[in-house]
């Protein structure tokens, strides 16, 4: 038999076949933007790209779209800024401290000079710099991810983690960013297809031995399985850096008090935690005037969280 009309009839039907592949991948890519295939809700993502300062990234799902960035004084490495500059290089003789979290930590509201951070490093004194690395809407997904991509450069002695426990979903799965060796243009590839996406998601959701859906927050009840802030505490222990976990503090909108997001029990055991919601508790002022909103803090009350964090972290790395 004439091996020619196979040879054609397969050639159409790998023809056929990416041509399938491609119009799914196409149809995907028009359902969904671009913040489709990555493991935090899009709607989340794409509230923050499309407002000021921020752009697109594939592993971090926002981030700084230039830097340095004056408007947000947001200096060239990617912290708030500072008084002095901030040099990659470490100095002799001072610790180094970096902070991550959401605009609590950033310090909506308030002048760099009045965040937590800022605070916490002038009431540390001579021999301590506190950068404070934290980003609107910023989840523990999106503080692993940076910490390991861009901020373990900076090799600090310690850092504070000022997230929710349970805020966004364990992280899983390789990033563009990262180097992944020979499979990188593969990776690459596959993590860009909205179609690899749509079928891995299915195939894990439909794992019922999964302790965590990535699209799914983790809650209470995941205790025992790592979340984000196990991660980070086992990134810290493997790169020989001190992880202090915060009490994530806001002021109820329906109640009018202050209220914890952080429940006892649910931060990784063994790591200092810095007590911020004791700490406004501790200050006896109404909380109008340590909040300016739920979850932003007044110059006054970064001050309170400011000292609390003082004092964790020179418990914590000493000196």
């Amino acid at each position: 038999m004439p091996l020619r009309p196979h040879l054609r009839r397969l050639g159409f039907a790998l023809l056929a076949t990416l041509g399938g592949l491609g119009g799914a991948e196409l149809v995907l890519r028009v359902a969904y933007p671009i913040a489709g295939r990555v493991t935090m809700p899009r709607e989340m993502i794409d509230a923050h790209i499309n407002g000021p300062g921020f752009s697109y990234h594939p592993d971090l799902g926002w981030y700084w779209g230039r830097l340095p960035s004056p408007a947000a004084g947001i200096d060239d490495h990617g912290f708030r800024e500072h008084a002095y500059v901030v040099k990659r290089e470490r100095t002799e003789g001072v610790k180094r401290v970096i902070t991550f979290g959401d605009s609590q930590t950033y310090g909506a509201g308030v002048k760099p000079t009045e965040t937590w951070s800022a605070q916490a490093e002038a009431a540390l004194g001579p021999g301590w710099e506190v950068l404070n690395a934290g980003l609107s809407g910023y989840r523990s997904l999106n503080v692993l991810r940076l910490i390991k991509l861009r901020m373990a450069a900076y090799e600090p002695d310690a850092v504070v983690i000022d997230c929710m426990p349970f805020d966004s979903a364990r992280d899983d799965g390789n990033y563009v960013s990262a180097p992944l060796g020979w499979q990188d243009p593969v990776r690459r590839l596959l993590w860009n297809s909205r179609l690899y996406y749509s079928l891995r998601m299915a195939v894990q959701k439909s794992d019922a031995d999964r302790p965590r859906w990535l699209d799914r927050a983790a809650t209470p009840e995941d205790k025992g399985n790592p979340g984000n802030h196990d991660l980070i505490a086992e990134w810290g222990k493997a790169a020989g850096v001190t992880v202090i976990f915060m009490e994530y503090p806001v002021w109820d909108d329906h109640s009018g008090f202050i209220r914890c997001q952080t429940a006892a029990g649910e931060l990784p055991e063994g790591h200092a935690v810095v007590p911020a919601c004791a700490a406004l508790h501790a200050a006896r002022r109404p909380a109008k005037e340590l909040f300016l909103d739920n979850n932003h803090l007044t110059v006054e009350g970064n001050g309170v969280v400011g000292a609390a964090a003082a004092k964790t972290i020179a418990a914590a790395v000493g000196g």
